[in-house]
């Protein structure tokens, strides 16, 4: 036979390459059958009702015809080396069946068969086999145990869901990628229900090699490409969803994913059903937000929210027009608009006469707008309202509820002015009803419909926070920091979000401790002590308190002298994190003498637990007391998935009790980090109220900024001149400040107590 393809080891590809086994020119199936109900032959007649115009391969050694088309006995009986073998054998053939792949020099393969990774570590291993025998030769894999791939506007349909059966395959701008086979199924059919057509629909399964995010990648070098729709259980490859989001909103292709494995028990049968480790939500919910991917919850809300982003209309703002037949409604709409965040317009003089114009007198001409019985047997007045918003330019976005239509209300006439305006204006519209004959007539004509005032307006919402996001994003720092790549791994499952240091309350001597990873890692860690640390992170530029360390009574004079009144005093020691439970702190030093005292019990002390227990004794600190409204808990880790994360939230000793944090995978923008502290439950509390003067959220902004800069090794901190800093930065493994003084008023937020644990190469000195 022909071999048509060198099959050189797999080069590094930007999406395009794989962008082209989504749409192969020919498609062998391996195991394929004439009962069109099997997966060996639902494949085979999908493509052929399809109109695949590319050569099909049925591969059975039993039969000579299969659903009309010749048979081969064997892949090496081919005549040319396809681009694309679906395989459909048992288990225990795959691996011979992807020799042979390599062999006739196919360019993917499409694994139906399950019983790898999702059944445990005899799966795993022998999935991994075949992953290293495929790369080695230039083979990329899709699975196992995978639903299959179908390009609509190609016919090349290897997929094997019933779905399609159900409702017809239709070219458009949507692209579905799913972990799950079924869920990429269930999302195509509540699309095609709404009559939005498909392009591609890609179910990876154990993403042994090709992963969704490689795939959304891939589809998005498509200009047909309007919106990727998502579903993953676990992210194997953050760095290039990064890229592709960033590609995504350089294209305004909005990407809305569900991110399954919330709770522990969705993780566990994350675990079990895809063969990969779940991540913690709270970083997945931070990726996804960082790089602008629009998270919804379920199969249903990514069929049902994808048609309020294909039309292409982008809110200029958050103001929003509710315009209903029904005064219940109006008000509903109204809740519902407060709900998502969005604004409801104040209309202007002008704006007020120019819709008195158009109503009836009896219609008051404010927002919401209850036409009441006017649109009855007066379709027109319809449209002029429409038009009326649009002229004054109030409407960023516009709801539109018909609880009930009947006779008299002219459908035909709304649905077509309707979708004219959104056309013609840009501006986005919604509608909500609740009978199917009403909800088609609008959707005749490509406007969104919804069956209630809540899920129209929470449609507006996630467009009105998607077009947020893509501005943040597209003004961020674009580069995907080496960070993520380098701490990414198949193997490796994320770590639990937490305050950022794990280092524990009492250790001898602080001795390194070997990093916890797949068996990649060639580094340990080290806790440095709170002088070390606030020194390193003084050095990048935070805003660490002023501090002397003291090891007799002399320093401790000139360190009060130096730094001022009151003073605080603690134990220095890398053995010790948490430094109060041991007695070490001493606040509210007012005096030259109350520090000596202070100074010499915090001396004795150590000295005891240095007897005793073998505790470290670095001397005393003596820092400069600070007092603020609040005390926040500021963080960085780097996770094994998600890279580089920085934490803020809620802190002094219940930071874990009370729960309020959040996540900023690094680097992120100033407007990101504002948009993260606003999110925090306590942040409600940084305005300006009773008099007294709001938080400086700028600073604190720019703090967490600062952070995440040194943290990955990029950003303005650099540009500063903190070269050394930022190479700090990147040896540091976590970094726990808590608490941070905030301050109201014209005040920077201060670092009173950090800790630092930093990595130690194989071979190199814990310092």
């Amino acid at each position: 036979m022909t071999n048509l393809h060198a099959n050189p080891a797999a080069p590094a590809d930007d999406g395009s390459a794989l962008l082209s086994l989504l749409s192969p020119r020919s498609v062998a199936v391996l195991g394929a059958s004439d009962n069109t109900v099997k997966a060996g032959g639902r494949p085979i007649d999908y493509m052929r009702r399809h109109g695949f115009a590319g050569a099909i391969y049925p591969v059975n050694p039993n039969r000579a015809t299969i659903q009309g088309l010749p048979a081969y006995p064997s892949l090496d009986a081919l005549p040319a080396a396809p681009d694309l073998v679906v395989i459909s054998v048992p288990g225990a053939e795959v691996e011979q069946a992807i020799e042979r792949c390599l062999a006739i020099g196919a360019r993917g393969a499409v694994i139906y068969s399950s019983g790898f990774a999702e059944l445990g570590e005899a799966g795993a291993a022998q999935q991994r086999r075949l992953v290293e025998r495929a790369r080695a030769g230039g083979l990329r894999l899709f699975g196992p145990n995978t639903q299959g791939l179908a390009n609509f506007a190609s016919g090349a349909i290897a997929h094997f869901s019933t779905m399609i059966n159900e409702e017809a395959g239709q070219d458009g701008p949507v692209a579905i990628v799913s972990q799950s086979g079924a869920g990429s199924a269930i999302v195509y059919g509540g699309l095609r229900r709404r009559g939005i057509g498909v392009r591609y629909m890609v179910a990876t399964g154990n993403e042994a090699d090709v992963s969704a995010a490689e795939v959304v990648r891939a589809v998005l070098h498509d200009e047909q490409v309007r919106v990727v729709l998502l579903y993953i259980e676990s992210l194997r490859d953050p760095q290039v969803l990064a890229q592709a989001a960033r590609l995504a909103h350089e294209r305004d292709v909005p990407i809305l994913a569900v991110k399954a494995g919330r709770t522990r028990a969705g993780q566990l049968t994350a675990s079990s059903h895809t063969g990969a480790l779940a991540g913690e939500d709270a970083l997945a919910d931070a990726f996804l937000r960082r790089h602008g991917i629009v998270r919804v919850a379920d199969f249903r809300e990514l069929a049902e929210y994808c048609h309020v982003f294909v039309g292409g209309q982008r809110p200029r703002g958050d103001g929003v027009v509710a315009i209903s037949n029904s005064g219940a409604t109006c008000v509903l709409a109204a809740d519902a608009a407060e709900d998502e965040g969005l604004r409801l317009v104040e209309f202007d003089a002008a704006g007020t006469e120019a819709l008195r114009a158009v109503l009836p007198s009896y219609v008051s001409a404010r927002n919401p707008i209850d036409m009441t019985t006017a649109l009855l047997g007066q379709p027109q007045i319809f449209g002029r309202t429409l038009d009326a918003v649009a002229e004054r330019g109030a409407a960023d976005m516009i709801h539109v509820g018909f609880p009930i239509g009947g006779e008299g209300y002219d459908f035909d006439d709304f649905s077509a002015q309707t979708g004219r305006f959104a056309a013609a204006s840009g501006v986005p519209v919604v509608v909500s009803a609740n009978q199917e004959w009403v909800a088609q007539a609008f959707r005749r004509h490509g406007v969104p419909v919804f069956d209630s005032e809540r899920a129209a307006m929470r449609a507006l919402g996630l467009l009105s926070r998607y077009v947020q996001a893509r501005a943040a994003v597209l003004a961020a720092p674009g580069a995907v920091p080496a960070s993520v790549a380098s701490a990414a791994s198949p193997a490796s499952p994320a770590s639990p979000a937490s305050p950022a240091s794990a280092a524990p309350a009492v250790s001898a001597a602080s001795p390194a401790v070997p990093a916890s990873s797949s068996g990649a890692a060639t580094f340990a860690t080290t806790t440095l002590d709170e002088v070390q640390s606030l020194s390193q992170l003084a050095a990048a530029g935070l805003p660490a308190v002023a501090h002397r360390l003291c090891r007799d009574r002399e320093q401790v004079r000139r360190a009060v002298a130096e730094l001022g009144l009151p003073v605080v005093a603690k134990g220095v020691s890398a053995s010790i994190t948490h430094k109060s439970e041991y007695g070490l702190v001493r606040l509210g030093l007012d005096s030259e003498e109350r520090a000596l005292a202070a100074f010499d019990e915090l001396d004795a002390r150590l000295a005891k637990l240095a007897a005793e227990r073998g505790v470290e004794h670095g001397g005393v600190l003596i820092a400069r007391q600070h007092k603020g409204a609040f005390e926040l808990a500021v963080g960085a880790h780097r996770d094994p998935v998600y890279g580089p994360v920085v934490m803020i939230g809620q802190g002094g000793v219940l930071v874990e009790a009370l729960d309020d944090v959040q996540f900023l995978p690094a680097p992120f923008s100033p407007a990101q980090a504002r948009e993260a502290i606003a999110r925090l439950h306590i942040a409600r509390a940084f305005g300006a109220v009773r008099g007294m003067p709001a938080v400086d959220v700028e600073r604190l902004a720019a703090m967490l900024v600062t952070l995440g800069d040194w943290f990955a090794g990029s950003g303005a901190g650099r540009e500063a001149g903190l070269e050394a800093g930022h190479e700090a930065g990147l040896e540091a493994d976590s970094v726990d400040a808590n608490p941070v003084i905030v301050p109201r008023g014209d005040a920077a937020p201060v670092i009173v107590d950090a800790v630092v644990v930093r990595r130690v190469a194989d071979g190199e000195v814990p310092r």
